[in-house]
């Protein structure tokens, strides 16, 4: 991403920077020494994008916990809610035979031999009634069983509700926590995207004179060579989106950020990279500087917290930083390399 005080000027001019930064910076976000030179305005630009493009990309990494574990804590609610559920229907089970002996009881205590008195009364035959008590009998046996395996069920019922419970209450927990900590960290993104609007600014308004001072490594890409093949296919895309304007969370078409470019070009060549450059960096087979070739992903800083896509071993296409376009520059002007991977043979 940044590239500090490198490419930056053939001769330092003083400006009236100090006034013009002073006037720009809010009160306590201005630096102590405030530059006062082309190079120094444009210098802390650079730091500041840096540290943001750092801040952002921490904040895409916690909004991809911050998914999976909201996803985590309603499946945990969902299947305590069923467990409930499921600890409420053998409760009202184990009621019913409950209430089923009970009944039973009552008859063979003597309901259901004074009907068959009444039935020997009204003639029916005495294989009849002791047939009817033992129906009876067995009923109460089988609603007695059902009872015993009843109160087992209720007891692993709510055990198992019980312990879905506590499962996505420490969900929630977890989501909370982390929630927490996408706002304090959304809160630096956004304290530091003011300060890197308000150095924009300040730069926007140099002179054309001043503005010749900086120098410039871009190209336009029309003389980037495109191989066959799939690492052609990223290239072809990546080379396409040059001039597109940087955006924080955005992987295209409009715009994007650097990891976002990244991701999209490789999906050009069918190849699903994960979303922020820290993670992107773990992917593929490492290499050296002196062996880069056209479709190598470089990573720069410690944390990573940029990428850039090689073209040849000596230029790369990245998304610099807010505002500021996609564009094709010096590998080696782009900032200090931590890693370079090969995804693609």
């Amino acid at each position: 991403m940044r590239k500090r005080a490198r490419r930056i000027v053939r001769g330092t001019v003083p400006l009236a920077v100090a006034a013009l930064t002073a006037s720009l910076l809010a009160p306590g976000l201005a630096t102590a020494q405030p530059p006062t030179t082309v190079a120094g305005l444009l210098g802390r630009y650079y730091d500041l994008s840096a540290e943001a493009e750092k801040v952002n990309e921490e904040l895409l990494r916690i909004q991809e916990d911050l998914g999976r574990k909201r996803a985590d804590s309603a499946t945990k609610i969902e299947k305590a809610n069923l467990a409930k559920a499921t600890a409420d229907t053998a409760r009202t089970k184990a009621a019913t035979a409950r209430e089923d002996m009970d009944r039973i009881t009552a008859l063979l205590a003597g309901k259901q031999a004074r009907r068959g008195m009444s039935a020997l009364v009204a003639g029916a035959s005495p294989d009849d009634v002791l047939t009817s008590v033992e129906a009876a009998t067995l009923a109460g046996q089988v609603s007695g069983r059902a009872i015993q395996v009843g109160g087992t069920a209720v007891a692993e019922a709510d055990r198992a509700a019980a312990e879905a419970t506590k499962a996505s209450d420490a969900a929630r927990a977890a989501e909370n926590e982390v929630a927490a900590g996408a706002a304090k960290v959304e809160q630096h993104k956004g304290e530091l995207d003011k300060q890197v609007a308000e150095v924009r600014a300040a730069l926007d308004r140099l002179t054309p004179d001043q503005r010749s001072l900086l120098t410039s490594s871009e190209f336009n890409g029309a003389d980037v060579k495109i191989p066959a093949g799939d690492v052609g296919a990223v290239l072809r895309f990546v080379v396409a989106q040059i001039g597109k304007p940087y955006l924080w969370g955005a992987v295209g078409p409009a715009a994007y950020d650097c990891s976002g470019l990244m991701q999209t070009a490789f999906r050009a060549g069918g190849v699903l990279l994960p979303r922020v450059s820290i993670d992107q960096s773990g992917v593929g087979q490492q290499i050296y500087r002196h062996e880069v070739r056209a479709g190598d992903l470089i990573f720069f800083y410690q944390p990573v917290h940029h990428v850039a896509i090689a073209v040849d071993n000596l230029r790369a296409v990245h998304a610099p930083s807010f505002g500021e376009k996609v564009k094709l520059a010096s590998i080696d002007a782009i900032g200090p390399i931590t890693v370079i991977r090969r995804v693609m043979r």
